[in-house]
């Protein structure tokens, strides 16, 4: 037994043996792999950068130093400026410079100067149609707020409200008055309006042909008479009336009508959406959404005058009010 027992021992020490010879050959093998991994690798030196160029970097410091005039190039005879950006606009062969402080510069949007709009920022500039815009919606186009020289871009800044007010039609009213006899007292007879109406009166009365109305005044009255070829005298007395309507005197010929005819003007204001105004000559409206009281002066076929009232009744300067 013990025989056998020394055989194992020495088959295992050999084994043993062979085990670290074979641990040791690997180890020698992978040291040397890892030492020709690390192998210092030489770089190729590249080529000297020589001597500096002085002349070059002279020239170039030289350039650098130097002062240029700039001068503006020019365009049509007319200078760019070079230190700011301006609006210029070709236009049918023309160039517009918008910011030009040349009075007779031409405008782009006659009779808007350049100046009024670009000093007052108006949008869409460029826009054909920028006159007739109204940027701050509050019914006055560019055009009239250039006119009166008001901020077209602040609502609260607009042209008087009258100037969007026109005489559309004059009404004529006839009224015709006639003196009717010679012999006090007088008959004085309104024709139109119908129906025909006759009053007589005497010397300083005052009289209508409504009732209750006491319009005019008699003021005087001179009997006289004309040679005629037909009836050889013809009666041409005279009355003078003041019609207190109007604070005027009005002569009535015997036989002879006269025409008080009463004007109405019919206008339209038209600011926003249109409104129709129709006020007899004499009295007075108001304009919608303004506050202020006028009074018609006068009515022509042409245009109307109107007139502004104040509170305390007084009347301002007279606005004349076009046809359109």
């Amino acid at each position: 037994m013990q025989k056998n027992q020394g055989n194992y021992e020495k088959v295992l020490l050999v084994l043993m043996a062979l085990v670290a010879l074979a641990v040791a050959g690997l180890t020698i093998w992978k040291s040397q792999g890892f030492a020709d991994t690390l192998q210092e690798k030489r770089v190729t030196p590249k080529e000297e950068l020589g001597d500096i160029p002085l002349e070059s970097a002279t020239a170039a410091t030289k350039r650098l130093a130097t002062v240029f005039d700039w001068k503006a190039p020019e365009i049509d005879g007319k200078k760019v400026p070079l230190n700011k950006s301006v609006l210029l606009v070709l236009k049918d062969g023309t160039l517009f410079d918008l910011y030009s402080k040349d009075p007779n510069a031409p405008n782009l949007r006659d009779p808007i100067t350049n100046k009024w709009l670009i000093d007052n920022n108006i949008p869409d500039i460029l826009s054909p149609n920028v006159a007739d815009l109204d940027p701050d919606k509050d019914g006055f186009t560019n055009l009239e707020e250039f006119n009166a020289q008001t901020n077209p871009m602040d609502p609260a800044s607009k042209p008087e409200a009258t100037q969007k007010l026109f005489l559309v039609q004059r009404i004529t009213n006839d009224y015709i008055l006639q003196l009717a006899s010679s012999i006090m007292p007088v008959q004085v007879q309104r024709l139109k309006p119908e129906p025909k109406i006759s009053k007589f009166v005497t010397e300083g009365a005052d009289f209508g042909f409504e009732k209750g109305e006491s319009r005019f005044r008699f003021v005087s009255f001179e009997k006289k008479s004309a040679k005629d070829d037909k009836v050889g005298e013809k009666d041409v007395s005279e009355l003078t009336i003041l019609d207190l309507a109007t604070n005027q005197e009005v002569t009535l010929v015997r036989n002879e009508p006269k025409n008080l005819a009463e004007y109405e003007a019919r206008f339209e204001f038209r600011l926003g959406t249109i409104q129709e105004i129709t006020q007899k000559k004499g009295e007075d409206f108001q304009l919608p959404g303004t506050g202020q009281t006028y009074r018609v002066v006068e009515v022509e076929e042409t245009h109307a005058v109107i007139a502004p009232v104040g509170a305390d009744g007084s009347v301002g300067t007279s606005i004349q009010v076009p046809r359109g």
